[in-house]
């Protein structure tokens, strides 16, 4: 029996799973990290997979999926649960508009913000306390205390950070579905270092800037590494000479087969 097939095991499990043992385990493997201190540290992840012609997107913390889809004029209606539970969650990634490239930008996954819906209230619930954000564009935080001095984590599920672990934040992703049609062309999988200072529909416009556009066909590649430019560049901008971690993935669809 196979563990997909196995109702002990949760399916997000499996990705989770097949994410550690593909890219973490050579990481660490590599590594000396005799002071870590996995209290204090973390990491978030977003995961996804491609099985029978549908996507399985599992993500656990700010990192975040989109897809971009060729725009269906006569079909304006949602085209999945993951779009629908999104409306209310990230309003910069979820408004589906059309774009020079007649594409739409559809939310693969929720960012899993401290004072989003759901995740304030099994926090609070747990004696955490959540901050607002500062101002806007910036993130809520969890604390575990009132006068918000000790933490201050920016998600509420992680990987890692145990010291916040027995305030609500947990660390099991939340997995959605998608059926991949022929007019899905790619799928962005970023961490939130991407996403701090562009949109997730600015994000699908300069990868297709690089992907579609007249002698800049330069492959999902160049695409990705324009996407990681772009975002420095942002920080940069922004934050001086400090930036967050910047790690991106782009999937052309119709590569695959």
């Amino acid at each position: 029996m196979s563990l997909t097939s196995c109702p002990m095991f949760p399916f997000w499990f499996v990705l989770l799973s097949s994410y550690l043992q593909s890219h973490i385990s050579p990481f660490l493997s590599s590594r000396d990290f005799s002071r870590a201190q996995p209290m204090y540290s973390g990491t978030t992840a977003c995961v996804v997979l491609l099985r029978n012609n549908k996507l399985y997107i599992s993500n656990c913390g700010d990192s975040r999926a989109v897809l971009a889809t060729r725009r269906d004029n006569s079909n304006d209606t949602d085209r999945n649960g993951a779009a629908d539970a999104n409306e209310s969650e990230n309003d910069e990634t979820t408004s589906m508009s059309a774009n020079h490239h007649n594409l739409t930008t559809v939310p693969l996954s929720i960012d899993q913000n401290p004072d989003s819906p759901g995740e304030q209230d099994r926090i609070l619930s747990s004696g955490g306390y959540v901050s607002p954000p500062p101002e806007p564009g910036l993130s809520s935080r969890v604390w575990l205390d009132a006068a918000h001095t000790q933490i201050g984590l920016a998600m509420a599920r992680s990987i890692g950070d145990h010291a916040v672990k027995g305030v609500g934040v947990i660390a099991e992703p939340v997995v959605q579905t998608h059926e991949v049609k022929e007019v899905d062309e790619f799928v962005i999988v970023a961490s939130d270092g991407v996403w701090e200072f562009i949109s997730s529909e600015d994000a699908v416009e300069i990868v297709a800037g690089h992907l579609y556009e007249e002698g800049q066909d330069g492959g999902a590649s160049v695409a990705c590494e324009a996407l990681i430019k772009a975002a420095s560049e942002k920080w940069h901008e922004h934050e001086g000479n400090y930036r967050d971690d910047i790690t991106a993935i782009v999937i052309r669809l119709k590569d695959l087969w």
